[in-house]
C-alpha cells in the first residue's frame, strides 16, 4: 500500500446500472469505504470486481480492514503462451502455433502479399493421393510425420483428404454429411470473417483428417481436435515443414483410443468435427487478413481462439451457442476468479474469451457498440486490421476516439452480464446474454449444466486476494457480516491497480 488515505467509494455515472446495481469508485493505493449501514442481517450484497492492466500482472485487493493485508503485487504472470490455472497442455497447442506464426519475419512476405516463391497452381482430382508433412509434437516446428492421404471429397471451395492409414475411420457418407453441413455455412463464415489466402493459386483450401493429430496429445489425457499451421503458406526454402498450400488438420474418430483419448465415431460426427471445420477455417482467414492483407502480425492467441470458438456458432446462424461451447463456458464460470481470459488459451481461458466475444457480438447486434453497427461489422473490424489484442478490441468496438479505459468498461459490463444474465434481476439488454443461458441444462450431448459464475461467500473479514490480468471476481457478503464490521466495508487495492467494481443488492 502506498498510502493509508481513506476515501468514500461513492457512486459513478454509468448508464448501464440502476435498480439493484450500483457502480462504485475504486482507487489504487488507497482504502475506499463503502457505506452499507442500511443493510439488515437477512440481506446480502455481492461485490463484483474486475481488473485490467496492459502488462497482465496480478493485482491485490482486500475486503475489510487492510491494516495487516499483504498484497501479491506486480507479479508478472502474463504470457500469451502460459495459462494461469492448472491446464491440460493440449489446450495451449493452438496458442503455440499462433505465437510461432507471429514470429514469421517480414522478409517472408513479398510486396504483392502472396507466397514468396509461389508454386505452380495445384489442381487435384478425386482419388488423387499425395503426401503431407504434419507437425507431430508440441515442442517445436522441426518434427513432423510424412502422411500419405487420398482426396476423398471435393467442392469448388475445399477438399477433404483422409490419411490412408485412417481410410476406414470416415466413410463416404460421413464425409459427405460433414462436407454438406460445412458447405452450407461456408458463405456465412466468409461474409462474417473474410477469405483465406490462395498461395497455391487453385482457389481451394484443404482439410486433412489424420490420426497424427490424435497422437499430439497421446499420453497427456487430453485431445487436440485440429490445428492450422501458418508455415504451410510459405515455400520450403524458408520453412522445410511447409506444404505450400492452404490446409488445416483434423483428428479422426478413435473409439478404442488407439492413438490417444478414445472418442466415438458418433460423438466425433455430432459434436466435434463440425466445429473443427469452421474453427480452424477462422484461423486460416485470420492469418490471411492480419498478415497478408493488412501487413501485420498474427493475432494474439486469446482473441484468435475466442473468434474461432465464436465461429462455431455459425451453425445456428449466430443466434445461439455452438454445441461444444457450453462445456468450455462451464470451466470458465466455475473458476472465474482464477481465469485471465486474455492471457492464454487453456480450456477455461477459451471459455472466457468465447463468452466475452459472444457478449460483444450480441452488443453490436443490438447497437450498443459505437464503432460496430452489427455483429458482422464487429468481426470484420477485428479481422481487417493490423491491430492485435486489447488494442484491436478497443478500436473495433469504439473506434479511434477510445482509449485503454474502454476495455476496462467493456470488461465491467461483461462481468455484470455474466452475473445477472438469466437471473430475472435485470431487463437491461447490456447486462444479459441472448444466445446462451448461463443458468440451465445445455443441449450439447454432454448434459452440461451452467449455474452462473462461482461466488466467494465471506463470513470473516478481512479477506485478501488477487485478480489475474483481465479477470472477474464475485464476492458475497451477508448483512450480518456487514453489521459485525460496523456497516462500512473498506476496500483496499495494490498500488497502480486498475480495478472497477459494482455492488449488487
Amino acid at each position: 500500500m502506498s498510502t493509508n488515505t481513506t476515501t468514500d467509494a461513492g457512486t459513478t455515472t454509468d448508464s448501464v446500472v440502476g435498480g439493484n446495481v450500483t457502480a462504485i469508485n475504486l482507487e489504487s493505493g488507497v482504502t475506499s469505504s463503502v457505506d452499507l449501514s442500511d443493510m439488515s442481517a437477512s440481506e446480502s450484497v455481492v461485490l463484483a470486481l474486475y481488473a485490467h492492466n496492459e502488462a497482465g500482472t496480478s493485482e491485490g485487493f482486500t475486503v475489510g480492514s487492510s491494516e495487516n493485508a499483504q498484497f501479491l503485487v506486480d507479479e508478472d504472470i502474463f504470457s500469451d503462451e502460459v495459462a494461469l490455472e492448472d491446464e491440460d497442455p493440449t489446450e495451449t497447442f493452438h496458442n503455440q502455433l499462433i505465437e510461432l506464426a507471429a514470429l514469421i519475419p517480414d522478409e517472408a512476405l513479398e510486396a504483392d502479399g502472396q507466397l514468396a516463391g509461389s508454386t505452380t497452381p495445384r489442381f487435384a482430382t478425386l482419388g488423387t493421393t499425395r503426401s503431407f508433412k504434419v507437425l507431430n509434437t508440441f515442442s517445436g516446428a522441426g518434427s513432423y510425420d510424412t502422411v500419405t492421404a487420398t482426396l476423398r471429397y471435393q467442392t469448388n471451395d475445399f477438399e477433404f483428404y483422409v490419411d490412408d492409414r485412417d481410410a476406414s475411420s470416415l466413410d463416404a457418407a460421413n464425409l459427405e454429411a460433414l462436407a454438406t453441413n460445412f458447405a452450407n455455412v461456408l458463405p456465412a463464415e466468409r461474409n462474417l470473417y473474410g477469405r483465406e489466402s490462395d498461395v497455391d493459386s487453385n482457389g481451394k483450401f484443404a482439410v486433412l483428417f489424420t490420426h497424427t493429430v490424435n497422437e499430439l496429445a497421446s499420453g497427456s489425457g487430453g485431445i487436440v481436435t485440429g490445428f492450422f499451421y501458418a508455415l504451410d503458406l510459405f515455400d520450403t526454402s524458408q520453412y522445410a515443414i511447409s506444404n505450400e498450400m492452404e490446409v488445416y488438420y483434423s483428428f479422426v474418430p478413435d473409439p478404442d483410443g488407439d492413438y490417444g483419448s478414445a472418442v466415438s465415431k458418433d460423438f466425433s460426427l455430432s459434436n466435434i468435427l463440425p466445429g473443427v471445420l469452421v474453427h480452424e477455417y477462422q484461423h486460416m482467414i485470420n492469418f490471411n487478413e492480419h498478415y497478408f492483407v493488412a501487413g501485420g502480425s498474427a493475432e494474439m492467441s486469446f482473441l484468435n481462439e475466442g473468434l474461432s470458438h465464436l465461429a462455431e456458432d455459425i451453425y445456428s446462424s449466430m443466434l445461439e451457442t455452438g454445441i461444444e461451447n457450453p462445456v468450455r463456458v462451464k470451466g470458465f464460470l466455475e473458476n472465474v476468479s482464477n481465469v485471465c481470459f486474455s492471457c492464454g488459451s487453456s480450456l477455461n481461458q477459451r471459455g472466457g474469451s468465447y463468452l466475452f466475444f459472444r457478449y460483444l457480438y450480441e452488443q453490436a447486434e443490438i447497437g450498443n457498440l459505437s464503432a460496430a453497427s452489427s455483429g458482422a461489422a464487429l468481426i470484420q473490424r477485428l479481422l481487417q486490421t493490423d491491430l492485435r489484442g486489447i488494442e484491436n478490441i478497443i478500436h473495433a468496438t469504439h473506434g479511434d476516439v477510445a482509449d485503454s479505459s474502454t476495455f476496462k468498461t467493456l470488461l465491467g459490463r461483461f462481468g455484470l452480464a455474466v452475473y445477472l444474465s438469466n437471473t430475472g434481476e435485470t431487463t437491461n439488454n447490456q447486462l444479459e446474454f441472448s444466445g446462451i443461458n448461463l443458468r440451465s441444462v445445455q443441449d450439447d450431448n454432454r448434459g452440461t449444466v451452467l449455474n452462473g459464475p462461482a461466488i466467494q461467500s465471506l463470513t470473516d473479514l478481512p479477506f485478501t486476494d488477487t485478480i489475474l490480468g483481465s479477470s472477474l471476481s464475485f464476492i458475497q457478503l451477508s448483512g450480518q457480516t456487514i453489521i459485525d464490521n460496523g456497516g462500512t466495508i473498506p476496500l483496499s487495492f495494490s498500488a497502480d491497480a486498475n480495478f472497477g467494481g459494482y455492488l449488487i443488492r
